[in-house]
């Protein structure tokens, strides 16, 4: 069916009707995807000096689109504020050759098309370069922060890759996998023309805190990447040659490469800055006008602490549907920045499944709750069971199609009139993401004070939706002064531990100390079952606190100790 795009962008910011109505050209794309991408691709094609490479459905030439294609643009690709040297430029053009010539060393190192190149870089000019001579020599890349120890080495043995690269200084954070490290000088000629990748091929294998368990590697296919990231260049963010782009704060596992994607693939510029950067100097983020401006929670309590007045030159900005809708503080610093007349969406994004899943029409004024599937993509929605059937009401799992061989989904949407509402998650999550539990129990198993550990999850009193996520650690039988006099210096080293090897990021919202024992399984495990059992009712802290208890868990702790038994003596519940 025939897509008028013109039509479509010049009523981008057309306010949405108070019904929530959607309009007859977003339902038609996702009965026809095909139809819909390839209208999107040929107005794509008609604005640029260069045609681009890519044929939707037939083949994708990554380098080619985002790099080459925009080589004669006055506009920089990125933008870094460094707070000693200033803003740092990298041309589209630097970037190209910078990449070639890095691909040519690559290449003599054995990278070749369907490689597994692991790039631990935080997001700055060695990524994107990085990235693209990933993608000129056909690499299937996966991108990491370069973060906690065992985070990395976790995932990078799942991944097994072939190639890894980092900077230099990150190096010891990869201890085991130094033979795979590859070496760039750049100073190599640049040769060769770049990979094209069928639509089915790997582009990349992503690990998206969205999944669970997060350190699976989600494989994401060269057509849904350079569609999605055609679909959000245009649409999402309305982004054209030379426009710029932020989104300070926005999590780095989630939203890279999609944002980069489409950011490059429309010839624009993406500005970055942290948002403690930006709270320093808070003029600094809309020096120049931006074109659409991702505003995280981070970014937003950045602004709000810097008391940053109005936001001047924004024209679009959006925040993540999958964070705690904090209606105060929102409304608050919407106030503050004077953006309420400024078009405003609020978007899912997973870079596992290209870009955005979830994006809702554009507002002004008041914040909004209604949402819909990203147009051009096919979707159910499904049974909260995950049995694969359609939800037989109007509340159900979003599941974008083709869903086999795809992570399950865990967002539920719920249908009401003429519109679709956010309603939350399958299992409880920290802004969206899921939390690893068991990689923060594994991260303290070395610590000689833990005899045991779990991750609960119980639900916030604040923001509705939201969880609190507690470790509980049990230190085993101990007197009751010396647990007291110990606890803070504990807490202090289980900070510690828990951001060398995780990083900050994965810090729990609460730690509770326990002289005691937990039960476990016949493997020996913890039994997290009875653990979040008792906390919930209150027996863990009735049974530290009761003498006769202690006791009878030292004499627990010296049997285990002479006995060495694999399993716990005790059945789940039995105290």
């Amino acid at each position: 069916m025939p897509f008028d795009l013109r039509d479509i962008l010049l009523r981008q910011n057309d306010t949405a009707p108070s019904d929530g109505g959607l309009p007859s050209w977003l339902r038609e794309s996702w009965s026809d995807p095909e139809g819909f991408i390839a209208a999107l691709a040929q107005h794509h094609a008609g604005r640029g000096a260069a045609t681009p490479k890519s044929r939707p459905g037939q083949h994708y030439d990554f380098f080619h689109d985002l790099t080459v294609r925009h080589a004669d643009s006055t506009a920089p690709a990125f933008r870094a504020w460094d707070a000693a040297r200033g803003w740092l430029p990298l041309t589209y053009r630097e970037l190209g050759d910078r990449a070639s010539r890095r691909a040519t060393e690559w290449a003599a190192q054995g990278v070749k098309p369907g490689a597994k190149v692991a790039l631990v870089h935080a997001l700055g000019p060695e990524l994107l370069v990085s990235m693209m001579a990933s993608l000129k020599l056909g690499a299937c890349i996966s991108v990491l922060p370069p973060t906690g120890t065992l985070f990395l080495s976790r995932r990078l043995a799942l991944l097994e890759p072939q190639h890894l690269s980092t900077e230099p200084h990150q190096v010891p954070l990869l201890k085991g996998f130094e033979p795979l490290l590859l070496r760039s000088r750049g100073d190599a000629a640049p040769s060769f023309t770049s990979h094209t990748y069928r639509p089915h091929d790997t582009v990349a294998l992503l690990f998206s805190p969205l999944v669970s368990p997060p350190e699976t590697p989600v494989p994401l296919s060269a057509e849904r990447a350079w569609t999605g990231a055609l679909r959000d260049g245009l649409l999402t963010y309305g982004l054209g040659t030379g426009d710029l782009f932020a989104a300070p704060g926005m999590h780095f596992l989630q939203h890279q490469p999609a944002l980069l994607f489409a950011t490059l693939l429309r010839g624009a510029t993406y500005l970055h800055m942290e948002p403690a950067d930006v709270e320093r100097a808070p003029t600094r983020l809309t020096e120049q006008p931006l074109r659409t401006l991702g505003v995280s929670a981070a970014l937003r309590t950045a602004l709000t602490r810097a008391h940053r007045g109005p936001l001047r030159g924004v024209a679009h900005w959006f925040r993540g549907a999958e964070d705690a809708l904090d209606w105060e503080s929102w409304r608050d610093w919407l106030r503050q920045s004077e953006l309420g007349k400024v078009p405003h969406t609020h978007v899912l994004i997973d870079a596992a499944e290209g870009g955005a899943v979830l994006v809702s029409r554009r507002h002004t004024e008041e914040l909004h709750t209604g949402i819909a599937p990203a147009p051009g993509r096919a979707w159910a929605l499904k049974d909260l069971n995950l049995s694969g059937q359609e939800a037989a009401s109007d509340t159900g799992v979003f599941t974008p199609l083709p869903d086999k061989g795809r992570p399950p989904g865990y967002v539920i949407l719920a249908r009401q009139g003429e519109q679709y509402l956010f309603a939350g998650t399958r299992d409880a999550r920290r802004s969206g993401r899921v939390y690893p539990s068991s990689e923060v129990v594994e991260a303290l198993a070395d610590l000689p004070f833990v005899s045991g550990a779990c991750v609960t999850s119980v639900p916030s009193g604040g923001t509705p939706g939201q969880s609190k996520h507690v470790l509980l650690v049990f230190t085993g039988a101990e007197e009751k002064e010396h647990f007291e006099r110990e606890a803070s210096p504990r807490r202090q080293a289980l900070r510690h531990h828990l951001e060398l090897r995780l990083g900050a990021e994965h810090l729990p919202d609460r730690t509770e100390l326990f002289p005691l024992l937990p039960h476990r399984d016949k493997e020996g495990r913890v039994d997290e079952a009875w653990c979040r059992a008792q906390y919930a009712t209150g027996a863990l802290h009735q049974k530290s606190t009761d003498p006769l208890f202690q006791a009878l868990t030292a004499v627990r702790e010296r049997a285990q100790e002479s006995v060495r038994g694999a399993g716990d003596d005790e059945r789940p519940g039995s105290r």
